[in-house]
């Protein structure tokens, strides 16, 4: 029996009205029903041979999805799915699983607090990061962190760092990285989200930064209570209170606690290295680039050239010259960028150098040391080594070299002092050189004392003999 005519009769409607009130109710159901919009969804590309049943598994919190992932996609159970078929997953039956991150490199005093154990331990190279942890950094600490998605976040000294989420979907690739820096800097390089579901940002108590595959650095100053974040790759969004702003590469900001970003001020550009030695041959050894305009300090990072993501040395300088003290035999890569006077760095200029210390110092012979000798036949000697194109060879009156009467190269181990010298104490020593022209340690310095002629007095004393005999 058909009861539309009988509904129609009691509700006293038309068969149009009938029908615009279905679709209001339909659409208010539709309001009111649970359901998963397309921005919280997942993707998948199906591949040969994949089933309902094999994708359930793999990627779904349980396999007995497989039913509502063949209705949601309206797909056939009995056919085997074609390559390429798009299944829509909603993202809340994906598997979420915790991802702990790998530690890549450790330099100098590095700690870690594990959120079981508030003790402080050493931190170590392949040691895993787990959700709570927090990595602590001294004065002369660093640590490289990987994440699940190849990811990295470089730890930079004096720096606190807490892994509040370290997640992923599955094996659907999709990651969920939150990180909060309480005190110092980071540089993260991240890699390009696969969706708008991933998420990686870096919270602060001043702001969170939010990427979605970019090269940037977020510093915070916990006396200051300011954050700095710098973009030098791809872009971020910068929140704080209640308030947005998206950060483009070649910008950055700063935000103090309790206010809104400031505006993005240009960040300065790269110094010029062009310059510098490609080897060093001895330590200490001071690099040193022409001024940037606009900085007022310059921050420099070593890192092996095998990993140059990592950091062996780190430092800041007010000046455009920077003293390497100390560092094992290898090949490195410089970086060096200017900080302005907001605090904000710049970006990076790098120097690829190779340190081999191993190069002869040259032993001086003659004169031997606290010699005295006349103002005739002064010959210098010293020892012939190998690898050693010339010999750079200085004779000074102050201990320093700052006042040399003598700075020549040559290709012998010997010279000799042709001009006269006065009656004074003098300084020397030889600094051995490549092929290349790069230099090795200056040889010891020796001294010698010039006098006047021996037989000069007996002369003039012969010659004024007469006078005293008449």
């Amino acid at each position: 029996m058909n009861i539309i005519p009988k509904v129609l009769h009691i509700l006293n409607l038309h068969p149009a009205s009938l029908k615009k009130v279905c679709l209001n109710l339909a659409l208010i159901f539709s309001l009111l029903s649970p359901s998963i919009s397309t921005a919280d969804e997942w993707t998948y590309t199906t591949r040969p041979n994949d089933t309902i049943w094999d994708i359930s598994k793999k990627y779904l919190k349980s396999v007995n999805y497989w039913k509502k992932l063949q209705a949601h996609n309206s797909v056939d159970i009995a056919k085997r799915l074609s390559p390429g078929t798009k299944l829509r997953i909603p993202v809340e039956w994906l598997k979420i699983q915790a991802a702990a991150a790998l530690v890549l490199s450790v330099t100098g005093k590095v700690n870690l607090q594990t959120f079981n154990n508030k003790t402080l331990q050493a931190l170590n190279t392949k040691q895993l990061i787990n959700i709570g942890d927090t990595i602590i950094t001294g004065d002369n600490g660093s640590a490289l962190i990987q994440f699940a998605d190849n990811s990295s976040l470089l730890v930079q000294k004096n720096s606190q760092v807490v892994f509040n989420t370290l997640s992923v979907y599955g094996q659907s690739g999709m990651v969920d990285t939150q990180v909060r820096l309480q005190q110092g800097r980071v540089e993260t390089a991240v890699k390009p989200l696969k969706d708008s579901i991933s998420r990686f940002e870096i919270t602060t108590p001043a702001a969170v930064a939010a990427v979605r595959g970019t090269a940037f650095r977020v510093a915070y100053e916990e006396t200051q209570e300011t954050m700095a974040s710098e973009v030098v790759k791809g872009s971020i969004n910068l929140a704080a209170q209640g308030s947005k702003l998206p950060i483009n590469k070649g910008f950055g900001s700063i935000t103090e606690k309790g206010n809104p970003p400031q505006a993005p001020v240009k960040l300065l550009d790269k110094p010029t290295l062009s310059k510098l030695p490609e080897k060093i041959r001895h330590l200490p050894f001071s690099f040193k680039w022409s001024p940037l305009d606009g900085a007022i300090n310059y921050r420099i990072q070593i890192s092996p050239a095998e990993q140059s993501n990592s950091l062996v040395l780190e430092g800041t300088q007010a000046t455009n010259q920077y003293n390497l003290k100390e560092l094992n035999d290898g090949e490195y890569l410089m970086r060096v960028r200017g900080i302005d006077k907001n605090r904000l760095e710049g970006f990076n200029a790098e120097h690829k150098f190779t340190l081999n210390t191993n190069f002869p110092v040259v032993t001086l012979i003659q004169p031997a040391d606290k010699s005295e000798i006349s103002t005739e036949n002064i010959d210098l000697k010293w020892s012939k080594e190998e690898e050693v194109s010339q010999y750079r060879v200085q004779v000074s009156t102050n201990i320093d070299f700052s006042k040399t009467i003598l700075d020549e190269l040559i290709k012998d181990n010997s010279i000799s002092i042709t001009e006269e010298l006065t009656e004074n104490t003098y300084f020397w020593r030889v600094i051995a050189v490549d092929e290349l022209g790069n230099t090795g340690k200056p040889s010891e310095i020796n001294k010698f004392e010039v006098s006047g002629n021996p037989y000069e007095a007996l002369l003039i004393l012969l010659y004024l003999l007469p006078a005293f005999l008449i």
